[in-house]
Order: C-alpha cells, then sequence, then structure tokens
C-alpha cells in the first residue's frame, strides 16, 4: 500500500507542477475553430479546442510543441515557453486545407501542367528549371483554358483595372510557399543612372511622380581599423544656404547614400557638404566620379536590433497572389528567426486597402513575438479597391509613423508589396514620406506583383534609389497569377521569391564582427565567370591584377549587395589591369564584367587589411 500510496503522491505533484496553457484557435477568417485536436509532439497530453475555440492543456516541461490539427484545415505546430502561459491572449490562426498536390493545377480539358514563357537570358533558368515542381521554362506562351482567364479576370491577356479582379477559385491552384519566382533589378549596379530609360520616357515619369534620382552622392565610412561605421547619421548640406538638402544613415556595409534636389527643384547650388557627428568633408564628388570615403578615430560599435516592416497591398487586385504571399512570408520570416537567432530580430506588418473599403490600414506593431505577427499575416485576405491606384500614402505613414522603429537598430527595412500606385493626389505626400523614411534610415523594397505598369516601377524604384534600398518584382516563371510586367533593365536574373527576401535581408542585416577574426558573408546569384578572367592575389590587401584573354566591355568592383565602388576605365584592346582596392573595409567583393557580347561575369576577392 505505501508505494501505492508513494505513486499518488508523485503524480498529484506532477499534476499540480504541470504547467496550464490557455488559448484559442482561430479560422484564417478569425472565426473560432472547435474540435481542433491540440497535442503536444511527444503526445505526452491532448485535448480538444471548444465551442469558442478556447482550450486548456498542461505542459510537464517547458519548451515543448504544441501540434495543432482538424479536418479542414492544414497542421499547425508552435513552440510553447514561460512566455506562453504569462500571455492572456495566446492565439493561432489556422490556414483552411490546401490541395495536396505537387504542381500547379489549371482547370483546363487540355492541359494540367502550366508552362511559361522565358524570353529572356538568365543563368537562373537551368538552376530553377526542375526545382519548382509544376514549372516548366520554355521559350513558348502558357497555353490556358478561356475558363481559366475568365476566372483571373483576363481580358486579351490582361489584367483588368476598371474593376478589381475577383480571387480565383482555391480548387483551381495549389498554395504552397516556395512556388514564386522573382527577379531584382538593383540601380546601384549602374553607373550611369536609368541608363535604361530614355530621356523622353524619364522626363515622362519624373515629371508625372515628381521624384529625380539622378544628382547622387555616396559615402563610405570606416574607422582607422577599416572597419565599416554602421548606423551613423549623415547629411548633406547645401554650402551657400547651410540648409539640409538630405539626411539618412550609413547601412550594414557602412555606405550612404545622398540625394540632391531629388524633388526637381531648382537649388542652383554650386556645392554641397557632407556632414557626420565625427567631422565634415568639403567637395564632395558625385557619383559619377567615384565612391567618397571617409575614415574616423571611432571604436567599432555594432547593435544586434534589426527591424523588418512588410507594408502589403490586400486590395482585390492581390487576390491572384495574396494567398500565396501570406505563406511565402510565413516561411520567410520563420527561417529568418531560425537563422539569425542571435539578433534582436523584430518584425511587423501593415495592409491596406483604399478609401471607402471595408478598412483603409491594418497593422501590428514590432514583435519579437514571432507568432503574433503570422496570426496577423494569416488573418488578411484580398478585397476592395475599384480603380487602379490604392493607398499606398496611408500605408506607407502608417509604416513610418505608428511602427515603432528605434534609431539604434543596425537594419530597418519596409518591404513594400503592391501591385497598383498610389493616387495622384498623393504625389507630394509620397516624396515627403520617401525622404522620411530615408531620414529614419528605413531601407524600402518595393515587391511588385502582377498587373503593374511602368509610371508604377517608376516611382517603385525611385523611392528604393532613395532609401537605399533595391527593387524585387515577381515574374511569370511560377505560373501563379496574373501577367507581370518585365522591368526596364539589360538583364535580371529570376529566383524563388522565398529565396530572393531571404537573400536580401541577410544581406542587408549582415555585419562583420567588431574584433579582428573575418567572417564574410557568402554572396549569392553571382554570375558565372563566364570569361575566365583571372583576380589575384585573392586574398588581397588591396592591391588587384586582372587579367581576361578578350577585351572588356566593362569591369567595376561592387561589394557584397551588388553596390558599384570602382568602375575602371576600359581602352581598347586591353587585357590587363591594376587597381587598389585597399581604402575600403575589410571583407567579401566581386569584379563584375561585362564581356563584348553583352554576357555578365563576376569573380570573388577577399579584402583583409
Amino acid at each position: 500500500m505505501k508505494w501505492i500510496f508513494c505513486t499518488l503522491c508523485l503524480l498529484c505533484f506532477s499534476f499540480l507542477n504541470a504547467q496550464l496553457i490557455k488559448g484559442k484557435v482561430l479560422s484564417e477568417k478569425g472565426l473560432a475553430a472547435s474540435s481542433v485536436t491540440v497535442a503536444f509532439k511527444n503526445k505526452a497530453n491532448t485535448v480538444v479546442s471548444h465551442a469558442d475555440g478556447t482550450f486548456s492543456i498542461r505542459a510537464s516541461k517547458l519548451p515543448d510543441t504544441l501540434v495543432f490539427s482538424a479536418v479542414g484545415f492544414e497542421p499547425y505546430t508552435v513552440v510553447v515557453t514561460e512566455k506562453t502561459i504569462k500571455d492572456p491572449n495566446f492565439e493561432v490562426v489556422l490556414l483552411n486545407k490546401r490541395e495536396a498536390l505537387a504542381e500547379v493545377v489549371v482547370t483546363s480539358a487540355d492541359a494540367k501542367r502550366r508552362t511559361v514563357s522565358y524570353e529572356y537570358s538568365s543563368p537562373a533558368s537551368a538552376s530553377l528549371s526542375g526545382k519548382v515542381s509544376g514549372l516548366e521554362l520554355r521559350d513558348s506562351r502558357a497555353r490556358v483554358s478561356p475558363e481559366y482567364l475568365a476566372a483571373r479576370n483576363y481580358h486579351n491577356g490582361k489584367k483588368l483595372f476598371i474593376y478589381d479582379s475577383i480571387p480565383f477559385k482555391k480548387d483551381t491552384v495549389v498554395y504552397r510557399s516556395g512556388l514564386l519566382t522573382a527577379g531584382e533589378v538593383n540601380d546601384f549596379n549602374k553607373w550611369k543612372m536609368w541608363e535604361d530609360l530614355t530621356d523622353v520616357e524619364f522626363k515622362v515619369y519624373t515629371d508625372q511622380w515628381g521624384m529625380f534620382a539622378r544628382k547622387r552622392y555616396c559615402v563610405q565610412m570606416q574607422n582607422k581599423e577599416h572597419k565599416a561605421l554602421v548606423n551613423q547619421p549623415v547629411y548633406l548640406i547645401n554650402s551657400s544656404t547651410k540648409d539640409t538638402v538630405w539626411k539618412t544613415y550609413t547601412d550594414n556595409t557602412g555606405k550612404a547614400e545622398l540625394w540632391a534636389e531629388f524633388d526637381g527643384k531648382e537649388l542652383k547650388a554650386e556645392n554641397y557638404i557632407i556632414t557626420t557627428n565625427e567631422g565634415t568633408l568639403k567637395s564632395p564628388s558625385g557619383f559619377e566620379n567615384g565612391i567618397n570615403k571617409i575614415a574616423f578615430n571611432k571604436s567599432c560599435q555594432i547593435s544586434n536590433a534589426v527591424e523588418i516592416a512588410f507594408v502589403v497591398d490586400a486590395t482585390g487586385s492581390m487576390g491572384d497572389e495574396i494567398e500565396f504571399l501570406k505563406l511565402e512570408l510565413e516561411d520567410v520570416i520563420r527561417k529568418t528567426f531560425e537563422s539569425d537567432s542571435d539578433l534582436d530580430l523584430k518584425v511587423s506588418s501593415v495592409f491596406y486597402r483604399d478609401k471607402g473599403d471595408e478598412y483603409l490600414v491594418k497593422k501590428i506593431d514590432f514583435q519579437t513575438d514571432l507568432l503574433k505577427v503570422l496570426n496577423f499575416i494569416k488573418l488578411q485576405s484580398a478585397g476592395g479597391g475599384g480603380d487602379k491606384p490604392e493607398a499606398v500614402d496611408a500605408a506607407l505613414e502608417t509604416a513610418l509613423d505608428s511602427l515603432t522603429w528605434s534609431s539604434t537598430s543596425r537594419t530597418r527595412i519596409l518591404f513594400l508589396i503592391l501591385d497598383a500606385p498610389p493616387h495622384a493626389y498623393a504625389k507630394e505626400k509620397m516624396m515627403q514620406l520617401t525622404l522620411k523614411a530615408a531620414a529614419k534610415g528605413v531601407r524600402i523594397v518595393p515587391v511588385v506583383c502582377s498587373g503593374s505598369d511602368k509610371p508604377t516601377e517608376f516611382i517603385m524604384r525611385s523611392m528604393a534609389l532613395a532609401t537605399n534600398g533595391t527593387y524585387a518584382f515577381l515574374t511569370d516563371n511560377s505560373g501563379v497569377g496574373l501577367s507581370h510586367l518585365k522591368p526596364s533593365t539589360d538583364a535580371f536574373s529570376v529566383e524563388l521569391f522565398n529565396a530572393l527576401l531571404q537573400r536580401l535581408i541577410r544581406q542587408m542585416i549582415f555585419v562583420p564582427s567588431c574584433d579582428n577574426a573575418l567572417v564574410m558573408i557568402e554572396p549569392k546569384n553571382i554570375p558565372a565567370n563566364v570569361q575566365q578572367i583571372k583576380v589575384f592575389p585573392n586574398p588581397t590587401q588591396g592591391e588587384l591584377k586582372i587579367e581576361s584573354g578578350k577585351e572588356l566591355k566593362q569591369l567595376f568592383v561592387t561589394d557584397f549587395t551588388g553596390k558599384i565602388l570602382m568602375n575602371v576605365p576600359l581602352n581598347k584592346n586591353q587585357k590587363q589591369w591594376k587597381f587598389n582596392i585597399s581604402s575600403y573595409p575589410s571583407g567579401t567583393y566581386l569584379v563584375k564584367y561585362i564581356t563584348k557580347d553583352d554576357q555578365w561575369g563576376a569573380d570573388k576577392v577577399l579584402l583583409m587589411h
């Protein structure tokens, strides 16, 4: 009897010490989800959610993993911790069941696999083909049924803007992450700004939006030990009036982008000066003459804080892609938290529609609890809209003014995901919001979806340039959504959207340690060394020699993010070059080139001081 008594005591002790987790399960429409099985991964305990979606379950140890499953929902796992017990609003949003098929399915009598065109050369074509189930890259247009086109509100192969499209039926397509494809045009790659637009086109778009991204100054800040100085305020000053023309912060590589006369006003300033908290640079060089390098006797200090906001257009015209985007964003956010667990990472989100819709803007402020942000994203859907422009200005204003950005973070990124431009009446406001983003050190990365147009591309690229961001866009290669606009550029690579977002985040948050150990980020998406040029010595302390078997059309040096640092002059029939990069911080750099037949190539080099 004694052993029975002891066993009962132990069971009572275990029960009393088990920690109670209370929560609620919702569907992606925000409704209570009943009869959902809630179990620990090790099956130690199992309960079922009540009619109002609530549940209570005891955990014998924490942290542990809860698994949520029910008929009609996708299974979902959540890691619970001591913090979960103290959360009075612990909620889990479950997605409706998606089709468990391995490919994109088109409701057509003669085709079950969507084939898409690939009309431009890209080194990504070989690597993408076969990796995305259901995706084939061919030199032919997609053949889809009239019913398929009608379901997506196509008209003669083009998206309608008079009325926003109705989201197509979920039984016609498979929703999963890792399916969307995308590209990037980093205008900092170009030595001559906007060389891919004619003067007439440039004037039309600048007049339309009032943004003139041409008079550019670039600064590289480092200390005497060749360490990049991150998140340092930098000002461009009109030397005549002493007015501040531009304010921004250095990025994670110690660089800052400053723009004079960005609003197109004729200031007629003969000279500008660049000033920082550490000193002033008189008569800086414009970007066409090179980067302004400044070294200060300042210690290396790196904040671990990183802030990322996702601002998403949720009007009806996004109905063809928003469900995919929700899955992609969740996957990217999860992987970012997992891969950069040593950082103080905070994520927020803003969804917006237009005036007269069910809502104008919805937001969730920066969170370290990624589940709350993921729940918020999953609860959103496409609807409303009506005309082509949307309330981009309201969304951007909310993101910049209502989200609690920190001035001490090493990196602040705002992904702006949309398919339509702001209203014409918001032109001046968009300018002011762009200036505000630059002044806060918030880097805007537009992601343009299906149905966009050239004026939208122009304003988005201008905003990316102004804030030291980059321009991204979805492509037709996944077979998902309506037709996607190809950017005005000479060449670009196609990659999985999921991988592109992770790459951009990694590029924008990576900072080498302040100690003497040289830990470098490995650049991704590098063009092959098609000309087999030789770059030596490698590693180098600064001196570089380049040899090519054939004459090159262009040769330049970039950092690992793709930003041009040096344009190497080329002479006719020249096949050897010598130059020095010792004035830049220690790190990984790329020697990029263009061959006479317009092929891009690159090789990486390690600079060690």
